[in-house]
């Protein structure tokens, strides 16, 4: 393996946090990006082309894909989708970051389509999601998704693996860096005010950098146990639409806690409530997955 390679976390636009970190680097640094580039910060357009430009190798992330499927119809056609509208995807700022510079945009649809989904380096493998158990499959297209959104929470029970592999990956933040017996999850939310993080695979020394204030105003408010009504009935829950007249307007996002207590008071309707929340866009599938994972 050749000497100082170091893999960086979710950039997500954060342009003057990325030339920070790197700064800190040795100067013949080798770095490899676990993907999500784009979307929440500020400056995606400046961070593709900065590792487009250096042929820094990249894996492909989720916000990749979203931005590979949905930013030239907002662009070009004034189509919208929830990536370009809804906060929490941060799609909307990617888009201001182009100017409507519709060539460049091209030019890094054309990049991303020949990002891998994973990069091997000796025993590390590199990709976005949580792919620790998905060596097996790394060439198998069918798990294309799986490897783009597949996600590690900190109750989640390591899977044993035969394979002599380290799994790096983003995708699922933590407010530090996350070491397990064979992966290390790199996502410290940089975009939402956090660290960029990068690791290096000789050492596995972990260098920070803090948000640059410049990078992002990307923020979302979660509602949690301590702003929800408890007491609530399942006829009041199933008007929360986290916009317009409900109580729960000023809020972007529900905690898990929160989908756990209406799960746990309502039992089966609960959780059938839950899919209701997804139809009406309040959730995410990645919600209902964790739920149904807590209740093994």
């Amino acid at each position: 393996m050749e000497q100082n390679v170091y893999v960086i976390g979710d950039v997500h636009g954060c342009y003057y946090t990325l030339l920070k970190l790197i700064d800190k680097l040795p100067s013949d640094a080798k770095l490899i990006f676990v993907g999500d580039l784009c979307d929440k910060g500020n400056f995606s357009k400046e961070v593709i082309e900065f590792v487009m430009q250096n042929n820094f190798p990249c894996v492909k992330g989720n916000h990749e894909h979203l931005f590979e499927k949905y930013i030239l119809d907002a662009v070009k056609k004034n189509i919208h989708s929830p990536w370009s509208e809804d906060i929490r995807y941060g799609g909307k700022a990617c888009i201001q970051s182009y100017k409507g510079e519709v060539k460049l945009i091209e030019k890094h649809l054309a990049w991303i389509a020949t990002l891998p989904t994973y990069i091997e380096v000796g025993k590390y493998f590199i990709t976005h999601g949580f792919a620790l158990d998905l060596y097996k499959h790394k060439d198998d297209k069918t798990y294309y998704n799986d490897f783009l959104l597949k996600r590690y929470y900190k109750d989640t029970k390591e899977p044993e693996v035969a394979e002599d592999i380290i799994n790096v990956f983003g995708h699922c933040i933590f407010s530090q860096v996350q070491k397990g017996k064979k992966f290390f999850a790199l996502d410290t939310g940089c975009s939402s005010g956090g660290f960029l993080s990068a690791l290096c695979l000789q050492t596995q020394e972990i260098i920070q950098e803090k948000m640059d204030t410049r990078d992002s105003s990307y923020s979302v408010k979660e509602l949690t146990l301590k702003s929800f009504n408890t007491k609530a009935s399942l006829e009041n829950i199933q008007n929360i639409t986290l916009k317009g007249s409900c109580v729960y307007a000023d809020f972007d996002v529900i905690s898990h806690e929160v989908l756990l207590h209406i799960v746990h008071t309502y039992k089966d309707k609960g959780l059938q409530e839950l899919h209701e929340m997804h139809k009406r866009a309040v959730i995410f599938p990645k919600q209902i997955n964790r739920i149904l994972e807590t209740l093994k």
